[in-house]
């Protein structure tokens, strides 16, 4: 692997030589296809993630005497912003991603049959990859707030990837993480570095969040540790390759009714329970009046969807049982309800905020590394969604954190 140096790689158009951007074109059209032209410009104004910088490819090329124009997503190391790219360099995300890319995903595709649940990959590197360009196909991000449409879309897309995952294995007679067990390095979540800091930041506001709405602090400070139970593989449940950060940006779709759904951002790579996934999707990106009312009838269409794909093929899987998954889900409920408090101070934000946030190297590494409470609490006053959104993810924490005895253990 090459090695990457922030301060020398901040010019966009360094990213892909022309003989690069052929190989691209190439792989995209076919062998005859000749490159005459290619710009490389950023994808939009606002932040579209927070551990990376998004481009736009556009080419220009001849085949058979036909002019065409084809555009593509890149995904790079934000050189752009030292602090930012530092950080996510150290922390290994872009490295978890490539080689998800490059090793992984050749082998849950290998043999699969079933509707696409990732976008297309055409080429990687160490610190940039491209993808098919998905708005150009009628794909988008959605409100931060899902339906119940759009979350029967990405359960089915979770379902889908899941169900390759269990094929590939059973094709490949192991387990994916024996394989390549550097593949599914935990890069979330660290008691350590940079990442400890920003986890560190996170507690600070949920337990300042927790003091004004009328709950222990301390409570919430000691059981944020239970994250580290939730994201490692089960010793008694199926396990399987999870995307792991399932926040509303990273899912796209169509206008198809019902609409498809395709997955992006594996760079919080994990190996663990069917349930994981699907926790952390509904926590993520509903509230709780949509739990309560719809949680048994979207984890029914999740598996609904799981068993349909793996019976299309004709590799003969063992289907994980109906109330493992449910078993599952009880079991991750608590860390997904932690991540909430740890992602939705950043991922709720306004995405004009965000862009001034990230953009500025002082505040960026204030609010990711020291003392985000006064930004979060200043934003909540300003923003009533997002005041929402939080107060209930720590109250719901709160909750949990106070029979924390009675509730079962990730095993």
């Amino acid at each position: 692997m090459e090695t990457i140096n922030v301060t020398k790689n901040n010019d966009i158009n360094k990213l892909f030589s022309f003989e690069e951007v052929k190989e691209i074109t190439k792989r995209a059209l076919s062998n005859d296809t000749n490159l005459i032209e290619y710009a490389i410009r950023p994808y939009s104004n606002g932040r579209l993630g927070y551990l990376s910088s998004h481009y736009r490819l556009d080419i220009i090329a001849m085949k058979k005497k036909e002019t065409i124009t084809l555009s593509f997503f890149i995904k790079a190391v934000p050189y752009d912003l030292p602090d930012s790219a530092d950080y996510i360099i150290k922390k290994g995300v872009f490295k978890q991603e490539t080689t998800f890319y490059s090793v992984i995903i050749p082998l849950l595709l290998e043999g699969y049959c079933g509707e696409p649940w990732a976008a297309m990959c055409y080429k990687v590197k160490s610190d940039s990859i491209v993808f098919e360009e998905l708005s150009g196909k009628g794909y988008s991000i959605r409100d931060k707030l899902f339906d119940k449409s759009l979350i029967c879309a990405g359960l089915s897309a979770l379902a889908r990837m899941h169900a390759a995952s269990l094929l590939a294995e059973t094709r490949l007679g192991t387990s994916l993480n024996r394989l390549y067990p550097d593949a599914f390095v935990e890069r979330g979540y660290a008691h350590e570095g940079m990442t400890w800091e920003w986890m560190q930041s996170g507690i600070d506001v949920a337990a300042v969040i927790a003091e004004r709405l009328g709950y222990d602090p301390d409570l919430i400070r000691s059981v944020c540790e239970e994250i580290y139970h939730s994201i490692k593989p089960s010793r008694t449940k199926t396990n399987v390759v999870s995307h792991g950060d399932l926040w509303a940006n990273n899912l796209l779709f169509n206008n198809d009714v019902p609409p498809k759904c395709l997955l992006v951002d594996f760079q919080l790579l994990r190996y663990s329970p069917l349930a994981h996934d699907v926790a952390q999707l509904l926590y993520l990106c509903t509230d709780r009046s949509f739990r309560e009312t719809w949680e048994t009838t979207m984890l029914r269409h999740y598996y609904d969807t799981l068993q349909e794909t793996l019976n299309m093929h004709e590799i003969h899987v063992q289907i994980p049982s109906w109330s493992e998954l449910i078993e599952g889900m009880e079991e991750q409920r608590l860390g997904a309800v932690i991540a909430t408090v740890f992602f939705f101070p950043t991922v709720l934000m306004n995405d004009n905020l965000a862009a001034q946030l990230m953009n500025n190297p002082a505040s960026y590494v204030k609010f990711y590394f020291r003392d985000k409470k006064e930004f979060v609490l200043s934003n909540m006053k300003k923003d009533p969604v997002y005041n929402k959104r939080i107060s209930e993810a720590v109250i719901e924490l709160a909750e949990l954190a106070s029979r924390l005895n009675q509730l079962p253990k990730p095993s």
